[in-house]
């Protein structure tokens, strides 16, 4: 009698654990994300102008947008708004006592 208890709890154990293993989690009801709907979308754009433009790497030709006093300042801004934030958050303090 003992040994069917036994056998039976074991059963039960590794039926639970299988069946914990092979659970889904939240994944089966969460909705799909902007970047789930464009996963891969970079990789195939890539393979996309490669076949398109074969020989655009052997190209000498400037690329074409900002100049370089224009893209400096574009990165200094950008480096300067984190400084900017930094500041903000430091002030903001709360002392218990």
């Amino acid at each position: 009698m003992q040994k069917k208890i036994i056998a039976l709890v074991m059963v039960c154990t590794l039926s639970a654990l299988f069946a914990g293993c092979t659970s889904t989690g939240n994944n089966a009801f969460r909705e799909e994300t902007l970047s789930d709907k464009n996963w891969g979308r970079s990789v195939e754009t890539a393979k996309f102008n490669q076949t398109l433009h074969p020989e655009a790497g052997k190209s000498l030709e400037p690329v074409e947008g900002l100049n370089g006093v224009s893209s400096d300042n574009t990165v200094n801004k950008y480096q300067e708004s984190f400084k900017e934030k930094r500041q903000k958050e430091n002030t903001d303090t709360l002392n218990i006592q």
